[in-house]
Formats: structure tokens, sequence, C-alpha cells
């Protein structure tokens, strides 16, 4: 399962960096395109650390309260907020800035009842020997092809 992760975010990432193209019209993401967040997020010190989202989550599936954007977190990181998963069940990744996954865990919220946003709080344990940019998903898996679905992005730094 790790390895078909992989394989689908790399060509995900690579159909992203395609359609882009070279032409440049201004544009600029827009705060709809991540997961709410509270706190006040700063600006990364890595901005290109997270690969496109291939399904960014919307309020009713994703609410990450924390880590906040752009922190330096040691391990393991607490990662909380809500999720409306299928059978409450979510993933969380750490990715390099390369796309590899330094790290892959799955958990279950306390959903109180089917289709309601229930609450989360994982440990999330890394090595690294340097700081190092590096960008956290939390997902489900789509239940029709293991793609992952209801992303929410966090870019975080990595510390020893």
């Amino acid at each position: 399962m790790p390895r078909f992760l992989a394989l689908t975010l790399a060509a995900v990432a690579l159909l992203g960096v395609a359609a882009c193209g070279d032409d440049d019209d201004g544009a600029t993401s827009t705060p709809s395109d991540a997961p709410s967040l509270t706190g006040s997020p700063s600006p990364t010190p890595f901005p290109n650390v997270c690969l496109p989202n291939p399904d960014p989550a919307t309020a009713d599936f994703q609410v990450l309260d924390q880590p906040a954007p752009s922190s330096e977190v040691t391990s393991p990181v607490t990662v909380s907020g809500q999720v409306n998963y299928f059978e409450a069940t979510y993933q969380i990744a750490i990715y390099a800035e390369n796309g590899t996954a330094l790290v892959e865990v799955f958990g279950m919220a306390q959903q109180p009842d089917i289709g309601i946003i229930g609450p989360f709080t994982h440990d999330v344990a890394f090595a690294v020997t340097a700081p190092t940019p590096a960008c956290l998903w939390v997902f489900e898996s789509s239940a029709r092809d293991g793609s992952p679905v209801h992303v929410g992005q966090v870019p975080l730094v990595l510390l020893p």
C-alpha cells in the first residue's frame, strides 16, 4: 500500500507540473485551496515543500487545528483536528520535499455519528538528523481506488 500511495502521489505531482505549463497569468492561490486551520499561519520558509493537492479537503470533511503551517516541530508531532471520513478512519503522512514518505500512520476519529465531523488527535513520530522541510497530509483513502481524498496539507520544518 505505501508503494502504491507513493506512485500515486508521484503521478499526481507530474500531472500538476504538466498542467501548470510556463504561462504565468498572475493568478495566486486562495485560502480555499487549503484546509481550515486555526491560528495565524505565517509564510512557509520552504514555499514549494507541499506537492500539488490531489483533492483538497473542505470544512465539511476536515478541520486541522495543529500543527500550524510553517511550524518547526520535534518528534513526536501532535496532529489534531476533526474529520468526517468513512468509518471515521484517517491517514497521516509526512512527506519530504521530494515527495518521499517519511512516515505513514492510520487512526480513528471519535465520530459521534455517521456523517458528523468528529475530533482526532494523533502523535506522529519521525526521525531526522537536520532541519528538514516537509509536508504533513491528513486524508482518507478512496474506497473506489485507494487514492488520497479530502487531503489537508500543512508545510512544516522537522527538527532533530
